[in-house]
């Protein structure tokens, strides 16, 4: 199992194909209604995620014999009744105590999952082919769930921002783009030799993307994941990702994120910005099909490049990223110094049609 998407279907699955049991058998209908679209989860049951979080500490608190995590293991699997399909309903109740409806905004819903960090799988995973005594091991581990209150709260606002900045981005590139957003596009995506017919073209497909982000961050379900299974390898080293084929809409959000979430110094963006960006690189990975062609770090811009040329940069998520923070005039620090120096090299030539 590598992705949200997986663990959502198999939690349908576990729901449809057994019956909970005590306090948590009131609840299955409405469960199996919150996760019955394909998109996502349904606002409109949002609430009944609160319920099983109230049931698994009201369950274990009157529950023999401990108390915490291990009682709230007890809880759940107690909840998932009997015979076959226990483990994995046991493992759907834990994974719906930790999936938190965050924010809805217009007719965008926002999601996060948060499991405990000490998970180096997605749930069903952990649990499969676990006995009573080591599902109940498995459960009642204990340790803080992988996002914080404070990080959850960035992410929220970063996607609401990230629709008001796309938006903002769209109206600089109209009709009437000032000299200094044309300057801005051609650093980016262009160089001294890029004439006005051709930064036009550049500009209308960068107009059409960045509107389709903002639809992206105003319409259905986004997600907010990490991925589990990266957690002990090298992939926890990334900011964030997500699957190109996966057709609901998840970010990760990965330890590097993490790492800078709560990192301010003056030379550096705050942690809402640097989200916000993410945001961004993330969606026009979605939404334009973009690639990861060279990062931040390594420059980019194409003047000046022998490896980056203008083509290439308007495949680059982090072109379109850092691009949209600067010319609505946020992008500071060493961030802003990476948007003005030359690409050193780039990480692969891109290959996917653009959709913007």
């Amino acid at each position: 199992m590598d992705m949200f998407s997986e663990a959502y279907a198999a939690a349908q699955s576990a729901l449809k194909n057994g019956t909970l049991a005590g306090s948590f058998s009131a609840q299955q209908q409405a469960l199996k209604l919150l996760l019955a679209g394909a998109a996502g989860p349904d606002v409109a049951q949002c609430k009944s995620l609160d319920k099983v979080r109230e049931t698994v500490a009201s369950d274990a608190k009157a529950a023999k014999g401990g108390t915490g995590e291990r009682a709230a293991a007890r809880a759940l699997i107690a909840g998932a009744g009997d015979g076959k399909g226990l483990v994995e309903r046991a493992a759907t109740l834990k994974m719906l105590k930790h999936l938190h409806h965050v924010k809805s905004s217009g007719g965008q819903q926002i999601w996060v999952y948060s499991p405990p960090d000490v998970y180096t799988k997605w749930i069903f995973d952990e649990c499969a082919g676990q006995s009573a005594t080591g599902l109940e091991d498995v459960l009642g581990k204990s340790s803080p769930d992988v996002y914080s209150p404070a990080q959850c709260e960035v992410m929220v606002n970063a996607v609401q921002n990230a629709r008001a900045l796309a938006l903002s981005v769209t109206t600089k590139l109209g009709a009437a783009a000032s000299d200094d957003t044309r300057a801005v596009v051609r650093r980016y995506f262009g160089n001294a030799a890029s004439t006005k017919t051709e930064l036009d073209a550049v500009m209308a497909t960068l107009s059409s993307g960045y509107q389709k982000i903002a639809n992206a961050c105003n319409a259905g379900n986004i997600v907010i994941s990490d991925e589990p299974i990266d957690r002990t390898g090298g992939g926890w080293k990334d900011w964030a990702f997500i699957y190109h084929e996966e057709k609901m809409s998840v970010i990760y959000l990965q330890g590097a994120w993490l790492k800078k979430a709560g990192e301010i110094t003056p030379s550096n963006q705050p942690p809402l910005w640097r989200c916000v960006r993410t945001v961004v690189h993330e969606l026009s990975h979605k939404e334009c099909s973009t690639e990861d062609v060279v990062y931040g770090p390594n420059g980019l811009k194409p003047e000046g490049s022998t490896a980056l040329t203008p083509a290439y940069a308007l495949h680059n998520a982090d072109s379109w990223a850092y691009f949209a923070v600067d010319v609505v005039g946020y992008l500071t620090g060493p961030d802003k110094a990476n948007g003005e120096k030359p690409a050193t090299a780039i990480l692969e030539v891109p290959v996917r049609t653009l959709t913007a």
